[in-house]
């Protein structure tokens, strides 16, 4: 989306106009110039600056206790202030406290727009130890703690000079399916920015524009990682590593998530105080629709339009009874005249980018390490990893932690990687044919085998339902579960979409139901206690292998031959199913994620090289 905006035409304007929305053309939409949704960035300055103070302390030291015992000790402090902008106006920040845009440098705000860090949580310690147990086994442990500024502007740049005044993302949704947000022939509604009190508190605008904020104080993505390991030497080329390590991750971010939480996103059933009839309301995809239509007095029920299960609809803050805030008929009008809106509720109906990197890891792994150091042409290291990684969507994420919290969708429980080179023992000074003249050594000598390989376990994936839709608003689409279901990769392939596909669960023909004993419908407004990536999929195996010759033609020339296979045993991994449990698990495509190998058909490259 850029400054010319982005036009959307969704088949929704053009469908069957009855309360289920069916069929319909997006390129009809299109020719009737019917604008379902419209987004663009407005900008009202263009010298705005972030500018940004850190200072960074350490002190390190090595203690050897006696001769079996070694300690390494260190402290680092952070030390970030908040950010400054570079004249009055030159940024903003929303504070979800009071919903006011706080504006730099004008009335009592500063140019840090009050936003504060505690210092006295930067500090990070460094602990290790080494422990020497005889002449062949070490135990080492260790811990840390690291800070990190995150991304998309949670501590610096990319929000306060991208939020109104100074940067305005308008979006204008049409007010329901069939209704378009304008016409191409009367244009977007015109975007007059707003007029700066001059105590710097400009109430948010959120039916109208998407604001920024941010935690206060700030918040900084940390990491605390820890290990413990034992390392055995077998014999003077063979060692032996057994290692516990994990971390855990505080003030990040989920699973896929780039861009931090939503504050204005719908709940299922939302709580009264937030709610315009003053009742607890619910998601019911056959309950009232608003808008043009009062609810009656006092009404708690099912509503069909996710905005009134927002936060912020008919939620109240203390600037949306500001006086200079928007007057509740110019609210009811800005979206499509509904008069369920009253005075001191805000209405927003956009989302809020909070960059608060609110959201949590953990991962925890046993090692095991054999390393073979080169001896006799042979060196390899072997490395065995049990694994488990949990985090938390974004998704629903401020209403309920515990539905999104799963495992990490990157992760691979199990995994066997083996890597090293073998130089074959033939040619002179090798073990077999010591004598070769120089013409023989040429063809037999110098040649070495590389290679790297793969087994792991499957990623995880999470299962889904065809009635999710008319069971929730929004949140994770997953069903009840009594028992696990069987989930193997079939040798069977059959063609959908015309795409060749292979099958996962529900291969023979006959897919889960919901109340089939396995599944069951979790019913309006629960989502299911399945779980997100409760399930992994197929396997991964993959090896490559490189065959290398090096000579010598003479004394400053040498010359090498090189021939690399990729997926050498051409073994196609195959990716995760959708996850629909109603349908068959079909895997139309491949897997993600391979290291240091290719995941498609075998490949092979071939190269000379040289030197002089």
């Amino acid at each position: 989306m850029d400054r010319a905006g982005q036009l959307n035409f969704k088949t929704s304007t053009t469908a069957d106009q009855g309360a289920a929305v069916q069929g319909g053309l997006g390129f009809a939409t299109f020719m009737l110039g019917d604008v379902t949704t419209f987004g663009r960035y407005v900008s009202t300055s263009t010298n705005a600056k972030e500018f940004q103070k850190r200072t960074f302390f350490y002190g390190q030291d090595t203690w050897r206790v006696n001769k079996a015992l070694t300690l390494n000790l260190g402290l680092r402090w952070d030390v970030y202030f908040p950010e400054t902008v570079n004249g009055p106006g030159n940024g903003a920040l929303l504070n979800l406290s009071d919903g006011y845009m706080h504006i730099a440098g004008i009335g009592g705000i500063g140019s840090n727009l009050g936003w504060s860090v505690e210092e006295k949580k930067q500090f990070a310690p460094r602990i290790g130890a080494m422990y020497q147990i005889g002449q062949k086994t070490v135990v080492r442990a260790g811990y840390g703690r690291s800070f990190d500024t995150g991304v998309f502007g949670s501590i610096f740049g990319h929000t306060v000079t991208q939020n109104v005044p100074v940067l305005a993302n308008q979006q204008v949704p049409n007010p329901d399916p069939h209704t378009p947000a304008f016409t191409l022939a009367a244009g977007p509604p015109t975007y007059v920015g707003p007029s700066v009190p001059s105590n710097g508190l400009l109430p948010a605008a959120g039916y109208q524009v998407g604001p920024s904020s941010r935690a206060n104080p700030l918040h900084f993505t940390t990491i605390d990682a820890w290990n413990l390991a034992v390392q055995r030497a077998v014999t003077p080329t063979l060692s032996l590593t057994v290692a516990y390590v994990g971390n855990k991750g505080t003030h990040t971010l989920g699973d896929g998530d780039s861009n931090g939480t939503n504050p204005n996103e719908a709940a299922n059933v939302l709580p009264s105080q937030y709610s315009v009839t003053g009742q607890t309301l619910n998601y019911d995809p056959a309950g009232a629709g608003g808008g043009s239509t009062a609810f009656a007095s006092g009404y708690s029920g099912g509503v069909s339009n996710s905005k009134y299960l927002t936060r912020y609809y008919g939620g109240k803050l203390k600037a949306c009874s500001d006086p200079t805030y928007i007057s509740l008929a110019g609210l009811q009008a800005a979206d499509g005249g509904d008069v369920n809106l009253q005075a001191g509720m805000c209405g927003w109906t956009n989302g809020i980018g909070y960059r608060g990197d609110d959201q949590n890891t953990e991962f925890d792994a046993l090692q095991v390490t054999l390393n073979k150091q080169y001896s006799k042409g042979l060196n390899f290291v072997a490395n065995y990893q049990w694994a488990s990684a949990f985090d938390e969507q974004s998704g629903y994420y401020t209403w309920d932690h515990k539905v999104t919290h799963g495992r990490d969708s990157n992760t691979r429980d199990q995994q066997v990687v083996i890597y090293g080179s073998y130089d074959l023992p033939f040619g002179k000074g090798k073990q077999f044919m010591q004598d070769a003249n120089h013409a023989l050594d040429l063809l037999v000598g110098g040649w070495q085998l590389a290679d790297t390989m793969n087994l792991s376990g499957g990623l995880p994936f999470t299962l889904g339902y065809n009635e999710c839709g008319s069971n929730i608003a929004d949140g994770p689409c997953t069903p009840n579960q009594s028992k696990r279901m069987s989930t193997g990769l079939s040798s069977n392939l059959y063609t959908s979409g015309g795409t060749l596909t292979r099958c996962f669960y529900n291969c023979g023909g006959s897919s889960h139901s919901l109340g089939d004993g396995t599944f069951s419908n979790p019913g309006l407004d629960h989502i299911g206690n399945a779980g997100i990536n409760t399930y992994r999929g197929p396997n991964l195996f993959t090896d490559d292998l490189a065959l290398t010759k090096a000579f010598t033609i003479w004394e400053q020339v040498a010359v090498k031959f090189r021939v690399d296979s990729f997926n050498v045993f051409n073994h196609i991994n195959a990716g995760n199913p959708g996850g629909n449990i109603e349908s068959a698990g079909g895997i139309g495509g491949e897997a993600a994620g391979c290291v240091g190998s290719t995941c498609g058909p075998r490949q092979m490259e071939f190269s000379l090289r040289v030197q002089f």
